[in-house]
């Protein structure tokens, strides 16, 4: 699983975009799988990051506001606000269109 972290290269934006939803402080979030890869932009706030495994594998992230992280396609994830944050969910295009 790539589990990389990415440093986005923009700075926290003051105003939401219509695809970032806020997360209040100990907000918990539950990822459902998708068929594709997607990423989590985290635009302010820092979130910790777990995927949901069956196995005893899962990998705990922190992300702080301007890094994103892949999630591969089929995976489930909780994220958590610490304390509060705003992020963004984001997937490929079907087809791999942009």
């Amino acid at each position: 699983m790539d589990t990389q972290f990415m440093r986005d290269s923009h700075h926290e934006r003051a105003t939401p975009t219509p695809w970032e939803w806020p997360l209040a402080a100990g907000e918990v979030l539950r990822i459902e799988p998708a068929p594709v890869p997607r990423w989590i932009d985290v635009a302010a706030g820092r979130v910790w990051l777990t995927p949901t495994r069956a196995d005893d594998r899962a990998v705990d992230h922190w992300l702080a506001a301007g890094e994103r992280l892949a999630l591969p396609a089929g995976s489930a994830w909780v994220a958590e606000a610490w304390p509060s944050a705003r992020v963004a969910l984001h997937q490929a295009a079907p087809g791999g269109r942009a």
